[in-house]
């Protein structure tokens, strides 16, 4: 630790920097509660983390440990080890590392967290710590503003007779991660409870945002629409999304998914299942087991990033459920889909997709296609009366 404060601030960091207590330590850094103090003398609380020493050499021997048994699993042909290359451990290996790699450079961490504020500005219920001035970032250690507030479990127990206030709080706690996910393709990767405190105002308060989650633009829009899909019980429209994806990079070796609509009616009722009591979100977790399987037997590789986004939403769908049990998680989640695909360009893609085709067309011209529609109607009907008047007239006359 002093080594990485003389590296960072100086030899003399002492005459403007205290570290007091550590307040958590994890794989890659430790976090102390400091004060700086300003050349006026003003005292200012900071959280200080600091990198632990080694931990790149540490983390590149694990990940070769894992690459290597994937890699030896996926060549086993027997037993329950048969079908995993469908899982596709080796690129969920890779996701992973990339997040882990971005933790060892704590500006990184920093950038991270002027860009959460950015997202976040004018939002009153969500608070990330920000860079402390005259303090910039370096690889090895990160200083930002101390942000007071008991770990989530905690006020939840303590406050658990006002389900009112509780259920408030789910529903902002719910808009903040689908903000993450569907419009700002920008997402907390490890917001576990711990990472999770409300300040005395019943602010969330947001830490450790070293792992983000930032897919490119096709990637984004395949987990978006494959979660989308869930949230709206449209189970075939997900599993065609897994298959098409899956399909599209086997291709280059030559190999396909197999009975195709099998996987779709598989997932179709996994997924009318879930529309009842056993809420999609709130067995999530059995929910990629029964994908799995399914991928599995029908040779559907699984895209890696929606595997990491849909355990990141399970982990920040507990929170929400330990809030408010009775919490109807679509109900909050589909206007920001919504919005979400306007802003991605998507929305008259979706609108043709709900209405039909006529009921698009008639959307995007204001309802000019109806009104035409409506008049060559009465217009036939005209024509049809008066060739009936004529025909008959004709037998009377015969």
């Amino acid at each position: 630790t002093e080594q990485a404060l003389i590296e960072a601030y100086g030899e003399q960091w002492h005459e403007h920097i205290t570290l007091g207590d550590i307040l958590g330590s994890g794989c890659i850094a430790q976090v102390y509660k400091g004060v700086v103090f300003d050349d006026d003398g003003t005292r200012r609380p900071v959280a200080v983390k600091v990198m632990h020493p080694n931990v790149e050499d540490d983390i590149d021997a694990d990940l070769d440990i894992l690459r290597f048994s994937a890699r030896l699993l996926e060549h086993l042909n027997f037993g329950p080890v048969r079908n995993l290359k469908w899982l596709n451990l080796p690129g969920f290996i890779e996701e992973m590392a990339v997040m882990l790699k971005i933790q060892l450079d704590l500006r990184t961490e920093g950038d991270h967290l002027v860009q959460f504020n950015k997202n976040f500005k004018g939002n009153e219920t969500i608070v990330f710590p920000k860079l402390v001035e005259g303090y910039k970032p370096t690889r090895h250690v990160l200083m930002e503003t101390f942000c007071e507030g008991v770990p989530i479990m905690d006020f939840i127990r303590n406050n658990k007779a006002d389900r009112s206030l509780l259920s408030s709080m789910c529903s902002e706690a719910i808009k903040a991660v689908c903000q993450m996910i569907f419009l700002d393709n920008f997402t907390h990767g490890d917001l576990h409870p711990g990472n999770v405190l409300v300040s005395s105002d019943c602010k969330f308060i947001l830490l450790d945002v070293g792992i983000v989650t930032q897919h490119s633009e096709a990637d984004h829009k395949l987990i978006s629409d494959i979660l989308a899909a869930f949230i709206r019980c449209d189970g075939r429209k997900a599993g065609r999304l897994m298959i098409d994806d899956s399909n599209a990079r086997l291709a280059s070796v030559g190999d396909h998914s197999v009975e195709e609509e099998g996987f779709i009616e598989k997932i179709e009722s996994m997924t009318m299942k879930a529309s009842g009591k056993d809420y999609l979100m709130e067995k999530l977790g059995a929910y990629i087991t029964e994908i799995c399987d399914a991928a599995s037997t029908h040779h559907v590789m699984l895209n890696q990033s929606f595997i990491s986004a849909a355990l990141a939403v399970k982990v920040q769908e507990g929170i929400a459920l330990a809030l408010d049990p009775s919490v109807e998680i679509w109900r909050i989640a589909i206007p920001i889909i919504l919005e979400g695909e306007r802003r991605h360009g998507r929305a008259a893609a979706r609108a043709k997709e709900m209405i039909g085709f006529e009921g698009f067309m008639d959307w995007l011209t204001g309802g000019k296609i109806s009104e035409q529609k409506e008049m060559e109607e009465r217009d036939q009907k005209s024509i049809q009366h008066e060739l009936g008047k004529y025909a008959g007239k004709g037998r009377k006359s015969g």
